[in-house]
C-alpha cells in the first residue's frame, strides 16, 4: 500500500527561478499532476494536497527549458524549487521527432537509435518524444540507457504505453515513474503548448484514471494563452471521442476543439498515418525498427511547426533515402509521395498509378502517364494516401484513399462519381478494393461496402470486426467476396448482399497481410511460418503446413499455375510451393531490405511484398531491396533491374517492357532485352 506523505496530504510550495539571472519567475505553471497553479510576482507557488500526487512538475514557458522538470515528492519535504534555463535559439518555428512502440527487451534498443541520432542531426529538433510501449520490466530498465537527453544531444521526453504498466511496486505506473518520471505534464515550445497524458489502462491496473487525466488537462488548459495552439501526446488516439476530440469519463468532459487543439500525436497501432479532421491532425507512427502491424514501413517521424501552424510532417524510413529516377531505362518519371501496395494499371496506351503520403502536406493521388514516352498526362489529388490497387473496369478508373473516399474517373482524369465510406477512424491506414462490371467492393477489413459502378451509390455495408487494417486485398470469386480481417478471421461474404457465408478463424493465423490466391476452388494464404489451403466454398481448412525458417507476413499476392504456388515471403524472397502437399520446391532469395515492412520482422533481407506475375515463360516481381527480378519457373534468375528504391507492389509486364512503381514515387519503364 502506497503511504501518503506530508506533501500529498497537506500540499507543498516552492519557487521557480530564471537560471541565467537567478531571479524568481512569475506566471509559470506548476502542478502536482492534478492541480495546476501559476507562480506569483515573487516566483512562489502553493499547491493543495492530492492523495495520488507523486511529483511536482513545472511547465517551462516558451523561451525556456526545464531539464529537471519534475521533482519526486518525498517524506518530510514540502518545498520544491525549480530553475529554468533560457534557450539560446528562437524556437517559434521548430521541429520535434516522434518514435513509438520500440518494445525493447533486456538487451536495449537496436540500430534504430543510430538512425534516430542521424535524423536528429539532420532536422535539429527541439525535442524527441517517445509515445509509449517501451515494454515490460526489462525493457523499461534498459531503454533509458540507450535514449536519453544526454546521449541523444536533444531533450527526450517519454509517454507511458499500455505495455509499460507492469507488476512492479504498488501500481502499474510505478516502474515507469521511477525511471521516466510523471505520466502527466506539460511544456511550451514557441507558440505550441504540449501536454503529455497517460493511456490510463494497461497490462496491470492503472493508478491514474480517466477522471484524473480530464482534471489535469482542464486545470492545465486554464493557464494557456489564447494565442497558443495545443498538441497532446498520448499512447492511443483520443480515447473517448477519436474524431471529435472530446475527453469524457461519463461524468465530466472537455471538448478540446474549444481549446485550440492542433494535433493529437499517438502510437499504439504501429501504423504510419496522418489525417486532418476539421483542422485538427491525428498523427501516428510505426515502430522505428520493424514493419507496422498494418505493414507500414518502420519509421521515425518529424513534425515541423511554424508559429502556431503545422507546416510539415515527414516519415524517415530506416536506412533509406528517396531514390532519384534512373537514366538507363526507357523512361522514368517522379510523381512524388510514395508507392506503397498500390499496383498500377495499364489501358489504352496509358499507365494509371496511385501514390501515398503519410506526412504533411499531402502529396498523393492518381496520375496518368503515357506508356510510350513517360509523359505525365494528368493528376487527380486525393484527400489521403492511395494504397489500394488501381482498377480499370471498361472505361473507368476506380480506386479509394485510406480515409474511405472512393473515386471513379474517366481516362481524361475527369470525375464520373465519388463516394464516401465510413471507415474505422482515425487510424484506417490501409484500404482494399475489388470490382466487376457492375459493382465496386471497397472499404477495409472492418467496414466493407458494395457500390454500384455506374454511379457510386451504396448497395450494402457490412461491419465485420475490430481487427486492424492491412494491405490484404479483397478477392472476388463465384459471387463471393473474401476478406481477411487482421488479428481476427477470414470472411466469405455474399457479393450480392454482404451476408456472411462462412468464417475461418484458424489458430495458425494471427495476421492477414497477404492477399489470398485462388486455384481450383481453394484459397491459399499464409501467416507467420504457416501456409494454409482453404476450401473456398465451405471455408474449411484443407491443409496447413508450418515451414521452418520461412515467414509469410508480407503483403504478397500469390501466382498459381499448374499446381505450383509462387509466393513472396518476409525473409526468403520468392518460393515455389506444391499446392497439394504445401512443400517448398525451391527458394529464390533477394537482397537486403531498404525498408522494413513486415510486422515484427527482425530479418533484414528477402522481403517481397509485390505480387508475382507471369511474364511470358518467366515470372516477374519487385522486392524491398530495390530490384525488379525476372526469374524462370525453376527459380533461376534471368535478369534483374535495380531501381534504387523498394518495389512493394506488382509491376506491369507488357511485351518486352516492365513498368514498375517504386517507393520513392518513381515510375520506370524498362526494356527486358
Amino acid at each position: 500500500m502506497e503511504r501518503l506523505t506530508e506533501s500529498k496530504l497537506h500540499g507543498c510550495s516552492g519557487t521557480v527561478y530564471d537560471g541565467s539571472t537567478g531571479s524568481p519567475m512569475a506566471s509559470v505553471a506548476v502542478s502536482n499532476g492534478r492541480e495546476v497553479v501559476l507562480t506569483d510576482e515573487a516566483g512562489r507557488y502553493a499547491l493543495s494536497g492530492w492523495d495520488k500526487a507523486g511529483f511536482i512538475t513545472v511547465t517551462a514557458p516558451a523561451g525556456y527549458w526545464a531539464w529537471d522538470y519534475y521533482i519526486p515528492i518525498s517524506d518530510g519535504e514540502t518545498g520544491y524549487d525549480f530553475t529554468l534555463d533560457k534557450l539560446e535559439r528562437d524556437l517559434t518555428n521548430h521541429t520535434f521527432l516522434q518514435v513509438t512502440d520500440s518494445e525493447v527487451g533486456a538487451g536495449g534498443a537496436g540500430p534504430w537509435v543510430e538512425k534516430l541520432r542521424r535524423v536528429a542531426e539532420k532536422t535539429h529538433p527541439a525535442f524527441i518524444i517517445h509515445t509509449g510501449d517501451i515494454c515490460y520490466i526489462d525493457g523499461l530498465k534498459a531503454h533509458m540507457k540507450d535514449m536519453n537527453s544526454e546521449n541523444m544531444g536533444v531533450p527526450v521526453r517519454y509517454v507511458i504505453g499500455n505495455h509499460d504498466y507492469v507488476n512492479w511496486g504498488d501500481y502499474g505506473e510505478a516502474l515507469f515513474e521511477s525511471i521516466y518520471g510523471p505520466v502527466m505534464y506539460s511544456f511550451d515550445v514557441g507558440r505550441i503548448h504540449y501536454i503529455v497524458t497517460p493511456i490510463v489502462h494497461g497490462d496491470v491496473r492503472a493508478k491514474y484514471t480517466e477522471s484524473d487525466v480530464i482534471a489535469f488537462v482542464k486545470n492545465d488548459l486554464r493557464h494557456v494563452a489564447e494565442d497558443r495552439k495545443v498538441i497532446i501526446f498520448n499512447h492511443n488516439y483520443c480515447w473517448s471521442d477519436e474524431t471529435g476530440f472530446v475527453l469524457s469519463d461519463g461524468q465530466s468532459e472537455i471538448d478540446l476543439k474549444k481549446h485550440n487543439l492542433l494535433a493529437w500525436v499517438f502510437g499504439h497501432w504501429h501504423f504510419n498515418y496522418l489525417n486532418e479532421i476539421g483542422g485538427i491532425f491525428n498523427i501516428t507512427t510505426s515502430r522505428p525498427d520493424t514493419g507496422g502491424i498494418d505493414a507500414s514501413p518502420a519509421a521515425i517521424r518529424s513534425v515541423t511547426l511554424e508559429g502556431g501552424m503545422l507546416k510539415a510532417s515527414h516519415c524517415h524510413y530506416n536506412d533509406f533515402e528517396a531514390a532519384v529516377p534512373g537514366e538507363a531505362f526507357r523512361w522514368s518519371v517522379s510523381l512524388g509521395g510514395n508507392f506503397l501496395y498500390s499496383a498500377p494499371a495499364a489501358a489504352k496506351g496509358m499507365i494509371f498509378a496511385g501514390t501515398a503520403d503519410d506526412g504533411w502536406p499531402k502529396n498523393c493521388g492518381i496520375a496518368a502517364i503515357c506508356q510510350e514516352t513517360g509523359q505525365l498526362l494528368w493528376t487527380y489529388k486525393t484527400k489521403n494516401s492511395v494504397k489500394s490497387d488501381i482498377l480499370v473496369i471498361s472505361d473507368k478508373i476506380i480506386t479509394q484513399d485510406t480515409e474511405g473516399n472512393v473515386c471513379c474517373l474517366d481516362f481524361s482524369g475527369k470525375e464520373i462519381w465519388t463516394a464516401e465510406t465510413q471507415l474505422l477512424a482515425p487510424n484506417n491506414s490501409s484500404s482494399s478494393i475489388a470490382a466487376d462490371e457492375n459493382y465496386v467492393y471497397c472499404g477495409g477489413q472492418q467496414h466493407v461496402y458494395c457500390l454500384k459502378s455506374s454511379d457510386g451509390s451504396k448497395v450494402w455495408h457490412r461491419r465485420l470486426s475490430g481487427g486492424n487494417t492491412s494491405p490484404s486485398g479483397f478477392v472476388l470469386y463465384e459471387k463471393m467476396l473474401f476478406v481477411g480481417a487482421h488479428w481476427d478471421k477470414l470472411y466469405a461474404l455474399d457479393a450480392a448482399t454482404g451476408e456472411t457465408l462462412w468464417t475461418n478463424k484458424s489458430d495458425k493465423f494471427s495476421y492477414y497481410v497477404m492477399t489470398p490466391g485462388l486455384y481450383e476452388g481453394c484459397l491459399f494464404t499464409g501467416s507467420w511460418n504457416t501456409l494454409c489451403k482453404i476450401d473456398a466454398g465451405s471455408g474449411k481448412t484443407v491443409k496447413c503446413r508450418e515451414i521452418e525458417g520461412y515467414i509469410f507476413n508480407s503483403a504478397a499476392t500469390p501466382y498459381i499455375e499448374n499446381g505450383i504456388l509462387y509466393i513472396g515471403t518476409t525473409n526468403k524472397g520468392v518460393i515455389a510451393v506444391d499446392t497439394e502437399s504445401l512443400e517448398v520446391l525451391w527458394t529464390f532469395e533477394t537482397g537486403k531490405n531498404l525498408i522494413t515492412t513486415s510486422p515484427y520482422s527482425t530479418d533484414d533481407t528477402g522481403t517481397v511484398d509485390s505480387a508475382v506475375i507471369p511474364a511470358g515463360e518467366y515470372l516477374c516481381f519487385g522486392a524491398s531491396d530495390g530490384v525488379i527480378y525476372l526469374i524462370d519457373k525453376n527459380g533461376k534468375k534471368i535478369a534483374d533491374y535495380p531501381v534504387g528504391s523498394p518495389v512493394n507492389q506488382a509491376p506491369i509486364v507488357d511485351g518486352e517492357f516492365v513498368i514498375a512503381a517504386d517507393f520513392s514515387g518513381n515510375i520506370t519503364c524498362i526494356c527486358r532485352q
